[in-house]
């Protein structure tokens, strides 16, 4: 991986690895009061973290390396931090590691394994973490970083929390989209041992089990999830809204065409909802997460055919949640919920 260089106030020059140069992400305001948090590949936060860590501290068998469950961008930051460490890598994803993705994971030096649906199961993170464990039983010195499990995901964030903190100031309110639960709490509660009063935003989708709807199939991905995280913490959050594949499209390709940020669909989703909480709060910066560029979906969220094809052209951009008092209550295309810091027990218990 190609080294970058930074002059310092004396003249010297100090080199830095690509994954410390890219590491954090420009803010950059998209609307008033409206701020983008652009990361060219967010999960490269704590993959860094966790990898370079456990190198350190002689977790990593230097000849086996390192193995994931991933549906990309993970795998991707995974990849760029063993290049630089010299580390073989294994990923095991699902159909969303696209061709493209694969060809730039192996490039890394990653072994790609795509795990496909069977008669027995549709839960495609349950099979890839089976096909993950298999692996772990052949090559017990394997490091896994378990992202969903692993406190030191969250833990990773305190430097992106510390760049808000330092650029936007003490306050205003996040949102983020939800899958491990890694990025939004690690975050906000770095965030809230400065200010606790930093509300947190959750963006999640239909189909995910995260926050309390059935599992099923999910056409946006790159939030939600089919497991439950162990870095999700529910208590962190005061707000959930879960949003549908078109709006988060239309909203993706809308943040390009008037801000020229081009992202991911997250980064979409994560926009949508931002957009709307800052029309109605005229008090407190809206920050939103942008997890990741948009290249990898020039030929999906990008494409007008590729939409058209799936139904999912033309969205109402002008939609607005529907608020319901639990989460079975929540109905496509978008619905919000004040969750008031309470874990998921107490959400369900509470509506019976």
């Amino acid at each position: 991986m190609q080294n970058v260089s930074t002059i310092r106030s004396d003249g010297r020059t100090v080199w830095r690895k690509q994954t410390d140069a890219i590491l954090l992400p420009d803010l950059i305001e998209v609307g008033p009061a409206l701020i983008a948090a652009a990361f060219r590949l967010m999960k490269l936060i704590p993959a860094k973290y966790v990898v370079e860590k456990a190198w350190r501290d002689g977790m990593v068998d230097p000849e086996v390396g390192v193995v994931e469950t991933s549906s990309g961008t993970y795998a991707l930051g995974l990849g760029m931090v063993c290049a630089e460490l010299g580390l073989p890598f294994h990923v095991f994803g699902d159909a969303v590691i696209d061709a493209g993705l694969r060809r730039r994971l192996e490039a890394l030096g990653g072994h790609v394994e795509v795990v496909s649906k069977n008669a027995r199961s549709a839960n495609l993170q349950r099979l890839r973490m089976q096909a993950l464990r298999q692996f772990r039983r052949q090559h017990p010195t394997a490091f896994w970083p378990r992202q969903y499990d692993n406190p030191d995901n969250r833990l990773a964030y305190a430097i992106f929390a510390d760049h808000l903190l330092k650029r936007v100031g003490r306050q205003f309110t996040l949102v983020g989209t939800v899958g491990s639960g890694g990025s939004t709490c690690g975050t906000i509660q770095a965030l809230r041992l400065i200010n606790p009063a930093i509300r947190l935003i959750g963006v999640d989708t239909f189909g995910s089990v995260l926050f309390g709807l059935p599992n099923g199939e999910r056409t946006l991905r790159g939030l939600g999830n089919s497991l439950h995280p162990k870095n999700l913490r529910h208590e962190c959050f005061d707000e959930v809204h879960w949003v549908s594949a078109a709006e988060a499209f239309g909203h993706t390709r809308m943040l390009h065409g008037q801000a020229g940020l081009y992202m991911g669909p997250t980064s979409g989703a994560a926009y949508q909802v931002a957009r709307w909480v800052a029309a109605g709060d005229k008090t407190n910066p809206v920050v939103f997460i942008a997890a990741d560029d948009g290249y990898r979906y020039q030929d999906t969220v990008y494409d007008d055919a590729w939409l058209a094809a799936r139904g999912l052209a033309a969205p109402r951009l002008d939609v607005t949640p529907v608020t319901v008092a639990s989460p079975t209550d929540a109905r496509a295309p978008w619905a919000q919920m004040a969750w008031r810091r309470r874990t998921l027990q107490e959400v369900v218990a509470g509506h019976g």
